[in-house]
């Protein structure tokens, strides 16, 4: 087995910043995506972007979303959401 060696401290150094922004960027990865859908965008359509739906949705409810204003938008006849918009109430 080979003899253990220990990282310098520079090369320790760069690992966990690039783990830090790792995290970072995950942590800003979930935040948009939830977002999104918060915002109406359907999971569909988000996953598109690059993302299965399983983790779409993963990361939506980690996140708060769907909002009670999503179900009811969900469970919402096309005439309402037809009617709604046109009355400007889209967002």
């Amino acid at each position: 087995m080979p003899d253990s060696r220990p990282v310098t401290g520079v090369d320790a150094a760069r690992i966990r910043a690039a783990v830090a922004g790792i995290r970072k960027a995950q942590e800003t990865l979930e935040k948009a995506v939830a977002q999104a859908l918060k915002n109406g965008a359907s999971v569909r359509e988000v996953a598109e972007l690059g993302l299965s739906a399983n983790t779409v949705q993963k990361y939506g409810r980690a996140h708060g979303w769907p909002t009670e204003d999503n179900r009811e938008r969900f469970y919402e006849s096309r005439y309402d959401r037809d009617e709604r918009e046109t009355r400007g109430d889209s967002q």
